[in-house]
Protein backbone atom coordinates (compact mmCIF):
# COMPACT_ATOMS: atom_id res chain seq x y z
CA UNK A 1 0.00 0.00 0.00
CA UNK A 2 1.22 3.50 -1.05
CA UNK A 3 2.68 4.99 2.31
CA UNK A 4 0.66 8.50 1.98
CA UNK A 5 -3.00 6.33 1.61
CA UNK A 6 -1.63 4.14 4.78
CA UNK A 7 -1.43 7.63 6.68
CA UNK A 8 -4.29 8.65 5.41
CA UNK A 9 -6.66 5.92 6.77
CA UNK A 10 -4.90 5.64 9.90
CA UNK A 11 -5.86 9.39 10.58
CA UNK A 12 -9.15 8.63 9.81
CA UNK A 13 -9.01 5.52 11.82
CA UNK A 14 -7.64 6.90 14.99
CA UNK A 15 -10.10 9.78 14.64
CA UNK A 16 -12.65 7.70 14.53
CA UNK A 17 -11.52 5.95 17.57
CA UNK A 18 -10.95 8.93 19.71
CA UNK A 19 -14.32 10.50 18.72
CA UNK A 20 -15.57 7.02 19.52
CA UNK A 21 -14.11 7.28 23.00
CA UNK A 22 -14.87 11.10 23.85
CA UNK A 23 -18.85 10.29 22.67
CA UNK A 24 -18.87 7.47 25.36
CA UNK A 25 -17.48 9.80 27.91
CA UNK A 26 -20.47 12.80 26.77
CA UNK A 27 -23.44 10.47 26.77
CA UNK A 28 -24.16 10.73 30.04
CA UNK A 29 -23.80 14.45 30.07
CA UNK A 30 -26.68 14.36 26.97
CA UNK A 31 -24.46 16.11 24.57
CA UNK A 32 -22.21 15.32 21.63
CA UNK A 33 -18.71 15.76 20.80
CA UNK A 34 -19.16 18.88 18.59
CA UNK A 35 -20.98 20.16 21.32
CA UNK A 36 -18.63 19.84 24.07
CA UNK A 37 -15.73 20.74 21.59
CA UNK A 38 -17.53 24.58 20.93
CA UNK A 39 -18.03 24.70 24.77
CA UNK A 40 -14.78 24.18 25.65
CA UNK A 41 -13.83 26.70 23.20
CA UNK A 42 -15.98 29.49 24.76
CA UNK A 43 -14.71 28.52 28.08
CA UNK A 44 -10.96 29.01 27.45
CA UNK A 45 -11.94 32.62 24.84
CA UNK A 46 -15.40 34.02 25.02
CA UNK A 47 -16.92 35.89 23.80
CA UNK A 48 -16.69 34.87 20.79
CA UNK A 49 -18.63 35.53 17.50
CA UNK A 50 -20.00 32.61 15.61
CA UNK A 51 -17.59 32.74 12.62
CA UNK A 52 -14.93 33.13 15.24
CA UNK A 53 -16.33 29.92 16.38
CA UNK A 54 -16.83 28.49 13.45
CA UNK A 55 -13.05 28.29 12.38
CA UNK A 56 -12.10 27.18 15.59
CA UNK A 57 -14.27 23.87 15.37
CA UNK A 58 -11.78 22.03 12.98
CA UNK A 59 -14.38 19.00 12.96
CA UNK A 60 -17.43 20.62 12.89
CA UNK A 61 -19.13 20.61 8.80
CA UNK A 62 -22.13 21.62 9.60
CA UNK A 63 -23.62 25.10 10.18
CA UNK A 64 -21.89 26.87 13.33
CA UNK A 65 -25.58 28.84 13.81
CA UNK A 66 -27.62 26.14 14.14
CA UNK A 67 -24.75 24.30 16.84
CA UNK A 68 -25.20 27.85 18.51
CA UNK A 69 -29.35 27.43 18.69
CA UNK A 70 -29.05 24.10 19.96
CA UNK A 71 -26.85 25.38 22.83
CA UNK A 72 -28.83 28.14 23.73
CA UNK A 73 -31.87 26.53 23.60
CA UNK A 74 -30.33 23.60 25.80
CA UNK A 75 -29.59 26.99 28.37
CA UNK A 76 -25.63 26.22 27.68
CA UNK A 77 -25.12 29.74 25.43
CA UNK A 78 -25.97 33.45 25.19
CA UNK A 79 -26.54 34.76 21.98
CA UNK A 80 -26.43 38.32 21.77
CA UNK A 81 -25.48 40.96 19.16
CA UNK A 82 -22.18 42.20 19.16
CA UNK A 83 -21.32 45.30 20.90
CA UNK A 84 -18.67 46.58 18.32
CA UNK A 85 -20.74 45.34 15.21
CA UNK A 86 -24.50 44.61 15.35
CA UNK A 87 -23.89 42.43 12.32
CA UNK A 88 -22.39 40.14 14.43
CA UNK A 89 -23.32 37.32 16.99
CA UNK A 90 -21.42 36.88 20.18
CA UNK A 91 -21.56 33.81 22.17
CA UNK A 92 -21.04 33.47 25.60
CA UNK A 93 -21.21 30.35 27.81
CA UNK A 94 -24.19 30.80 30.64
CA UNK A 95 -23.51 29.70 34.27
CA UNK A 96 -24.61 26.00 33.12
CA UNK A 97 -22.69 26.23 30.19
CA UNK A 98 -19.68 27.30 32.60
CA UNK A 99 -20.89 23.99 34.83
CA UNK A 100 -20.50 21.56 31.69
CA UNK A 101 -17.59 22.48 30.95
CA UNK A 102 -15.94 21.73 34.02
CA UNK A 103 -18.20 17.97 33.77
CA UNK A 104 -16.68 17.98 30.00
CA UNK A 105 -13.08 18.07 30.68
CA UNK A 106 -13.72 15.45 33.85
CA UNK A 107 -15.61 13.01 31.14
CA UNK A 108 -12.54 13.11 28.87
CA UNK A 109 -9.80 12.57 31.48
CA UNK A 110 -10.24 8.95 30.88
CA UNK A 111 -9.51 9.90 27.21
CA UNK A 112 -6.72 11.78 27.92
CA UNK A 113 -5.19 8.97 30.61
CA UNK A 114 -5.84 6.18 27.45
CA UNK A 115 -3.99 9.04 25.27
CA UNK A 116 -1.25 9.19 27.61
CA UNK A 117 -0.78 5.10 27.59
CA UNK A 118 -0.40 4.95 23.66
CA UNK A 119 2.60 7.59 22.71
CA UNK A 120 5.20 8.95 24.88
CA UNK A 121 5.55 13.24 24.49
CA UNK A 122 7.98 12.88 21.69
CA UNK A 123 5.99 10.34 19.63
CA UNK A 124 2.67 13.05 20.09
CA UNK A 125 5.20 16.17 19.36
CA UNK A 126 6.33 13.97 15.97
CA UNK A 127 2.70 13.09 14.91
CA UNK A 128 1.52 16.71 15.91
CA UNK A 129 3.97 18.35 13.75
CA UNK A 130 3.30 16.11 10.78
CA UNK A 131 -0.40 16.54 11.05
CA UNK A 132 -0.21 20.24 11.52
CA UNK A 133 1.56 20.48 8.20
CA UNK A 134 -0.49 18.46 6.08
CA UNK A 135 -3.16 21.03 7.77
CA UNK A 136 -1.07 24.13 7.01
CA UNK A 137 -1.51 23.12 3.05
CA UNK A 138 -5.10 23.59 2.96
Amino acid sequence: MDQVLEFVLAVKAAHREINRRFSEALNPLGITVVQAEAILILADDQPLTLGELGSRLIAETGNPSRLADRLATAGLVHRRPSLNDRRHVELTLTHDGREMATRIRQARRPLLDWGHTLLDDSQFAAATTALHRVREQS
